[in-house]
């Protein structure tokens, strides 16, 4: 035997093997879960309601369009749709809503081999001569059934001048033609095709339903499925059942005849909810290393981490709407054990809280989603959610707001009182400036009369104290500079009872210095002298040393008088007492200050119609927002406690929202009376020596003054 022939023994073997191997017989024929289950009749197909029952009355009135146009994203029923339909209207017990799916027609057009069902692809066969060749045949007419029905699916894909053929033909087509036409992308599609048809828009099915068509499937099946594993597979479809029935044939294939959660999301190359948990509970608690360790996990497993960024923010979805909501079956896609895990980390911060989060990750899937180093952009935005700044809610603001008000009032009323010490002082300090004093060598300041004087007079440098003090800070560093020799004029002033920085200057006599020393000072000076002025406070402006009158530069109205009197500051507002005993309830309210200052904050804007032992009600406005918090559980508690401690009883509360309520609150006179308070400032600024000068330079100002107190 030569080397490379084969016995004739041999080769009939092998025949027979491949026979054998090749034979139709032989071939393992499988039909994937997505066909085997296709719906068949309207009353299959789920999720999509709103469509079958339309078409369903439209056959049994007999109102059925000649187009139709089929919307909606893939894998919710379009085409399925179709090809019901069709067997509706050509089924030989028909037309009818439920076809028999027995006769020749049914059978047929399931198979897609009926000669009166033309089914095109859109995509490929989307040019001009397509749709001319058919319509050729559309007038004729049908084989056998009722009507000739032409099926375009992704009818979005044809061409402009296809669209264009197709118009004539769709207006006015035969009796016996239907079309109906299919597409993800309705936008893409003319708006004179679309005018001309039928639109039925399939949503989105939703996940419980999803997950209820896989169970009825698996136990067709006679396969095992853990809560777990259904509930991931329904929500991994995103709304699509074609979806859910393909990821369930791949899981099937992983796991056999048993499918575990923990198995699904390996299979499906998904993080495990456990690592979902575990990264919320890290950055809610503001543990950045253990949100590191997390993603470090789950790019090892080579997880996509944009989809896994997704995930996390459906998850915080669900447990904000576990907070607002609560155990809500049809807001909430979770199983039960998922709603026990997340309801326990809900409770570890407020709903508020949860919501600065999830704005966070929201932006976060668009950053992962555009970057180059997704891993990189999804760990430092972890790490920024986790480090986050607390938040106080927006009643303790307010009483923050508040007290510091207080405190600012409070400062301004003993300013006067602070100032009363430092007369004596500056009476001294003329007797520095005496010759036998000794004093450092310093260049000599410019007299008053210098016309460089306050134009380019500099801040001295401050005096040092004795040996071993610290030297004592400037009382104002934008106060203008006042020679020992200007201040010894008005050291007597100063020394009356009312406070120096207010106290009035009597007019200066003409003869008492001679009209040829006195000089007009720069403007300039003047210009400094106004800046001081604006940013000093008004307890700290020093007055203007010793001049001659100028003549008549000023109206009569704004020239100083011989003698002006101090203006005193009003006493605050005299308004009636706030409800049955305003003393009363002040005192309540200054006890719940005490505690919790946020309530009294509130507590400030309601008015007491009844204050005794055994019963206390306070009226706020009707849309009050502090009438709101106020009758929150946490503030009735709180004005129950002040109450107990002031009226010595336990009285029963109630907070009322009327309409109209007559008497003032306390907020309203601590206003009113701050607004008194700083009237009195802002006159006796205009009686300011410095004031009453400057009017005279600029009689313009004296309709031009805008004083802000603070």
């Amino acid at each position: 035997m030569r080397i490379g022939t084969i016995p004739q023994t041999c080769a009939a073997g092998l025949k027979r093997e491949r026979r054998r191997c090749y034979s139709p017989a032989a071939v393992m024929t499988y039909t994937v879960l997505a066909r085997k289950y296709r719906p068949q009749t309207f009353s299959d197909l789920v999720g999509q309601e709103h469509v079958t029952r339309t078409l369903s009355n439209a056959i049994t009135s007999g109102r059925v369009a000649h187009a139709f146009l089929f919307t909606g994203v893939r894998g919710v029923g379009k085409t399925t749709s179709a090809r019901i339909l069709a067997k509706a209207l050509n089924c030989e017990q028909g037309p009818t809503p439920t076809p028999c799916n027995v006769c020749d027609a049914c059978r047929q057009i399931t198979q897609g081999s009926d000669l009166d069902v033309l089914e095109i692809d859109g995509a490929s066969n989307n040019s001009v001569e397509d749709v001319r060749r058919l319509q050729e045949s559309i007038p004729f007419r049908p084989a056998r059934g009722r009507y000739k029905i032409v099926i375009v699916d992704e009818v979005h894909m044809l061409s402009t001048g296809a669209f264009n053929a197709f118009l004539k033909t769709l207006e006015e087509p035969p009796a016996h033609v239907k079309f109906i036409f299919a597409t993800t992308e309705s936008h893409k599609v003319p708006v004179t095709i679309r005018s001309r048809c039928q639109r039925y828009d399939f949503r989105l099915i939703p996940q419980p339903v999803i997950a209820d068509r896989v169970r009825q499937i698996l136990a067709a099946e006679n396969i095992e499925a853990d809560e777990d594993a259904v509930t991931i597979v329904a929500r991994e479809a995103a709304g699509s059942m074609r979806d859910a029935l393909t990821l369930l044939d791949q899981v099937v294939a992983f796991s056999g005849e048993r499918l575990v959660g923990r198995e699904v999301t390996e299979r499906l190359g998904i993080a495990d909810r456990e690592h979902l948990v575990q990264l919320v509970d890290a950055v809610l608690t503001g543990d950045g290393k253990s949100a590191l360790e997390v993603i470090d996990a789950v790019a090892t497993q080579g997880i996509d981490l944009l989809h896994f960024t997704r995930q996390w923010l459906d998850y915080l979805r669900d447990m904000v709407v576990l907070a607002v909501a609560g155990d809500h079956p049809k807001l909430l896609e979770l199983s039960s054990e998922e709603r026990e895990r997340a309801g326990a980390l809900t409770k570890k911060v407020s709903p508020l809280e949860l919501q600065r989060v999830f704005a966070g990750v929201a932006k976060l899937v668009d950053e992962v989603g555009g970057a180059s180093a997704p891993r990189t952009l999804l760990e430092m935005g972890a790490v920024r959610l986790a480090t986050r700044p607390k938040l106080d809610e927006l009643a303790t603001l307010i009483a923050r707001v508040e007290q510091l008000g207080r405190a600012g009032t409070a400062s301004t009323a003993t300013a006067p009182a602070a100032n009363q010490p430092r007369a004596p002082v500056q009476q001294q300090r003329p007797e520095a400036a005496q010759p036998s004093a000794p004093r450092p060598a310093s260049p000599p300041a410019p007299s008053p009369a210098s016309p460089a004087f306050g134009a380019n007079q500099q801040r001295p440098s401050r005096p040092a104290g004795p040996a071993g003090a610290p030297d004592k800070p400037a009382e104002n560093p934008f106060q203008r500079y006042v020679p020992p020799e200007s201040r010894e004029a008005v050291a007597p002033v100063r020394a009356a009872s009312e406070p120096a920085s207010f106290a009035p200057v009597a007019p200066h006599r003409a003869d008492s210095q001679p009209a040829a020393s006195v000089e007009r000072p720069a403007m300039s000076s003047f210009a400094g002298q106004g800046l001081a002025l604006a940013q000093a406070p008004s307890n700290q402006l020093a007055p203007e040393p010793t001049r001659a009158p100028e003549p008549v530069l000023a109206p009569e109205s704004v020239r100083p008088q011989p003698a002006v009197a101090p203006v005193p500051v009003p006493a605050p507002a005299s308004l009636p007492e706030s409800g049955a005993d305003g003393r009363t309830w002040q005192a309540i309210v200054e006890r719940m200050r005490k505690d919790d200052g946020r309530w009294s904050a509130m507590y400030e804007h309601g008015i007491p119609s009844e204050l005794s032992a055994t019963r206390v009600v306070i009226c706020f406005p009707e849309g009050s927002f502090f009438g709101r918090q106020a009758q929150t559980q946490a503030g009735t508690d709180a004005l129950r406690r002040a109450a107990q401690n002031v009226l010595s009883g336990n009285p029963e509360i109630a907070i009322k929202l009327a309409s109209e309520v007559r008497g003032v609150t306390l907020a309203q006179r601590d206003a009113a009376a701050l607004d008194e308070r700083k009237e009195g400032i802002k006159k006796r600024a205009l009686q300011h020596p410095r004031v009453l000068e400057a009017l005279k330079i600029f009689p313009e100002l004296a309709t031009k003054q805008d004083i802000q107190v603070d």
